[in-house]
């Protein structure tokens, strides 16, 4: 045996997405075959330890069959052979709020705790990127080690990013060597190729991953680790945990800020950022109902309902699995993806009812129409609209809509039962209310709007904007320095035939024309421009009497597959840097603005081909202008202009042919839900305040303020 060998330390895994190829289900039957199999060999001492992933939602799926390994797992977990958490789910960190992974870690973290575990690595092995804010947010729970992979470029194993002492896992956690059906020689001969190309990068320790997806770890593993170790030439493996590797590992060399979107050694599948629009929008929705404004509402009525809004969280961070959230999966997982929404939605909209309720009951002064209270749930001081739906008629606001229900007051008594008592007329207003302070609640006496918008069929504009239609294009005028912009917004459709990893154009974008416009509505607080494009797709651009931003309302019925829509904003100017948001600040990117995509394929074997579409969480700021989105997470950079990705339609969740990506990423199961046949709405807000203002303008355009009908004693806590 060859004398000072190199040290490994290899950790047994198992990657587990409770939903992709396969249904939670489907995989829930599987995960308790795996997991029976690695508590016999921990429990027998046949393998020192098994790393869980780095996520407890496994777990808890297995004791819903196994309820009666709970008091084994503790042992396990106190004798340091079990390795669970700090995560409830492998979430993405680009498309889900920095509310939602800050759950995800507290609930995790707890969950785990609850084992009797309190050793943490941020393992991130498999999402597609990381963002800064996941690193920000580890620091927050005090964990200070990451586990990484895809997104980091060609660096050595071991660093510190972020202030996170972090590895990277230079040749992947996807090791299954261990598992073929191979003799031991060639076992061994493909493990030494793999370590001389880890220890490339790496120092006086390797740190191998020994596991695959959805897979059960080898047999016999430390008698096989033994023999596989005679045969090795130049190395030694010890089967540990990574938190042995850790210990020895110097991050001391390299100090990097930022995030991780190279895809030169590792693929980011970027096309998961577009898929399934729909499904993220709503996400977005959902994350801001549920964390800006239902859990700060409870809290300041008291936490009755914390229960039943940790119970609505713990059903949206199910969805926000990477394979979830991205959208790579089929349309069965899918069905449950949005009737977990469904049941999210419906629980915030029963919680926020029941705290109007019970704050009316306590803190109403008097009945009255002239009068409001608002509770402003932003950071920001917020001036503006607030919808309110109400069963009296209010003189001074804006009438919506109006429907047939039943008084909320009967609805939300239990004592009563709603379907036996009379409906009545309910309407729902728009209302203006001056500056109210961050994080506050204020009394507004109801005013008299002062109309300062006009509207026309080929014009809308306010004292801070004008956006008008014009030889069938067009045009916008910044009022605040008199900037035109010509063929400011447009639409574009591009054929493809990628998959739900990486979109792959088969031409250059159509611009769709404009068929006219026209007045959709006009009302005296807002009013709404229709501008019909080709294929029948609609925007619905509005002003208000006080809007710094264009919201846009893209409303359309999808009838073509294969193919991306995207709304083009033309910044004048060639876009080479763009500003995102994450946890704590703005990130600054910088672009080549004149890559596009379709002029560089096909990709070479094994090649992931760099794309100039990234992700965003809220808005994307560039050239002065700002653009804000409802869930819509992809822009492109592209000469003078931002494109926002409205739908991808695409039906295969890994195509082996696709163009801009060497090899497969997944299997070739086709999703017809995947195309996105059908109605779709999604929002964006375009202004041109300056990058500051951005988040308090994000908040308001969510609908940070909450307005309740009558004359309030005080009340700010």
């Amino acid at each position: 045996m060859k004398k000072n060998k190199k040290q490994v330390i290899a950790y047994i895994h198992t990657h587990w997405d409770p939903e992709w190829y396969r249904s939670l289900e489907e995989f829930n039957v599987r995960l308790v075959e795996v997991m029976d199999r690695v508590l016999v060999d921990l429990k027998n001492n046949k393998m020192p330890s098994f790393y869980f992933d780095g996520q407890v939602l496994a777990l808890l799926n297995y004791l819903k069959f196994r309820p009666n390994k709970k008091n084994l797992i503790k042992k396990l977990i106190k004798e340091k052979k079990l390795f669970i958490g700090p995560f409830f789910v492998s979430a993405d960190s680009f498309l889900v709020s920095k509310y939602s992974l800050e759950k995800n870690l507290e609930l995790g973290i707890k969950i785990s705790k609850e084992f009797g575990e309190n050793e943490f690595i941020g393992y991130l092995s498999d999402t597609f990127g990381h963002s800064k804010s996941i690193f920000e947010i580890l620091k927050k729970f005090n964990i200070d080690h990451a586990i990484c992979w895809r997104g980091i470029g060609d660096l050595p194993s071991d660093f510190t990013f972020n202030g996170i002492k972090t590895t990277r896992l230079v040749w992947g956690y996807y090791q299954d060597v261990l598992n073929l059906c191979l003799s031991l020689d060639k076992k061994a001969e493909i493990i030494e190729s793999i370590l001389d190309k880890i220890n490339e990068k790496s120092k006086d320790i390797l740190l191998l991953p020994l596991g695959a997806d959805h897979m059960a770890h080898f047999n016999n593993p430390k008698d096989t680790i033994c023999e596989i170790n005679k045969r090795l030439k130049n190395y030694e493996i010890i089967l540990s945990s990574p938190f042995e590797y850790i210990k020895r590992a110097d991050y001391s060399k390299l100090k990097l800020e930022g995030e991780f979107l190279d895809n030169s050694k590792t693929y980011i599948l970027p096309g998961v950022y577009s898929t399934r629009t729909d499904e993220k929008a709503v996400n977005s929705i959902l994350e801001f109902e549920l964390y800006k404004k239902a859990y700060p509402f409870n809290k300041k009525m008291g936490n009755k309902y914390e229960n039943e809004l940790n119970q609505a969280a713990i059903e949206l961070l199910k969805n926000h699995a990477h394979d979830s959230i991205y959208g790579c999966s089929t349309d069965t997982v899918h069905q449950a993806v949005r009737a977990r929404q469904k049941s999210v939605e419906e629980t915030i909209k029963a919680v926020q009812n029941r705290l109007i309720r019970d704050f009316k009951k306590k803190y109403l002064k008097k009945e009255t129409t002239e009068k409001i209270g608002v509770f402003n749930f932003s950071n920001y001081n917020q001036e503006g609209e607030i919808k309110v739906l109400v069963d009296k008629k209010i003189k001074e606001g804006e009438l919506i809509q109006k429907f047939k229900s039943v008084s909320n007051d009967i609805y939300y008594d239990i004592y009563k039962n709603p379907m036996t008592e009379d409906f009545h007329w309910f309407y729902e207003y728009l209302i203006e209310v001056d500056l109210i302070n961050k994080n506050s609640f204020k009394n507004v006496k109801i005013k008299a709007p002062v109309k300062n918008h006009i509207i026309g069929d080929d014009f809308i504009e306010n004292k801070h904007l004008k956006l008008f239609v014009s030889e069938n294009k067009i045009y916008v005028i910044n009022k605040q320095n008199n900037e035109l912009y010509k063929d400011f917004i447009s639409i574009q459709s591009t054929k493809e035939c990628g998959d739900s990893y990486n979109y792959a154009p088969i031409e250059y974008g159509k611009i769709l024309k404009i068929k006219n416009s026209k007045i959709k509505k006009e009302g005296k607080i807002k009013s709404t421009l229709n501008i019909l494009f080709e294929e029948n797709i609609s925007l619905n651009i509005s002003l208000t009497n006080k809007s710094e931003f264009f919201e846009i309302e893209a409303d359309f019925t999808n009838k073509k597959k294969n193919r991306k829509l995207q709304i083009l904003i033309n910044t004048n100017k060639k876009v080479k840097k763009t500003i995102v948001p994450y946890s704590e600040g703005t990130l600054e990117r910088v672009h080549d603005e004149n890559y596009l995509l379709f002029e560089n394929m096909p990709s070479k074997d094994k090649e992931e081909l760099k794309t100039n579409s990234y992700p965003m969480n809220s808005y994307v700021y560039t050239n002065g202008i700002g653009i804000m989105t409802k869930g819509l997470n992809e822009y492109e950079v592209y000469k003078n202009t931002i494109k926002i990705t409205l739908l991808r339609s695409i039906g295969i969740i890994s195509n082996p042919n696709n163009k801009a990506r060497g090899v497969p990423a997944g299997p070739p199961i086709e999703c017809t839900d995947m195309q996105g046949i059908g109605k779709h709405k999604f929002y964006l807000g375009v202004t041109f305040n300056k990058k500051e203002d951005i988040k308090r303008l994000a908040d308001n355009f969510f609908g940070s303020m909450v307005g309740i009908l009558g004359e309030f004693k005080s009340f700010n806590k």
